[in-house]
């Protein structure tokens, strides 16, 4: 293998290295963001859902028995 062919493969392997780091770091980022957005939409569809539940009691108790809290 010629000079120019070895130094061409010697940075293409830098290259690599470099985008393998890169990745690495990417996928970290993203389990994070992945969890933080995990926890925050729980909680945000826990509070719709208890949103839901008082509305359709307070529905319930004005138009099926006549009566207002």
């Amino acid at each position: 293998m010629n000079a120019n062919k070895q130094r061409q493969y010697n940075q293409l392997a830098h290259e690599l290295r470099e985008l393998h780091t890169n990745l690495q770091e990417t996928t970290k980022q993203l389990d994070i963001m992945s969890k933080q957005c995990n926890e925050n939409l729980v909680d945000q569809l826990g509070k719709v859902h208890g949103s839901w539940l008082i509305g359709s009691y307070i529905y319930y108790m004005e138009q099926m028995l006549g009566k207002t809290q």
